[in-house]
């Protein structure tokens, strides 16, 4: 899984491998390792329930991705277009979550 945070977005980007996995139920992650011991992760779940979910502390971010999201994204392979999820913010504004596969894995 790569990740790329941006102005008012984040980007996940996983393989087609980590696709099916998410699809079996199970979740993804990412650990990057820090200076003085930290750890900064990402998660990414599969959700039974219709509902998009962001969780944020300063060691990381879990994503939860309704399971039908990531059925449609599986079937519409080899797509370059991903999901987009629109999360409020506070302050009145928003971050956009985009989840994509990478379907140019493997060429090169």
């Amino acid at each position: 899984m790569n990740l790329r945070l941006s102005d008012n977005g984040v980007r996940f980007r996983v393989t087609k491998t980590e696709l099916t996995q998410l699809l079996s139920g199970r979740a993804i992650s990412l650990e990057l390792a820090l200076p003085r011991d930290h750890v900064f992760r990402a998660n990414v779940r599969p959700a039974m329930l219709n509902q998009w979910q962001l969780e944020t502390d300063p060691t990381g971010l879990w994503l939860t991705i309704p399971s039908v999201d990531l059925q449609a994204l599986s079937e519409s392979l080899p797509s370059r277009k991903g999901l987009e999820h629109a999360f409020e913010l506070t302050n009145g504004g928003s971050v956009i979550v985009t989840f994509e596969v990478d379907v140019n894995e493997g060429r090169g």
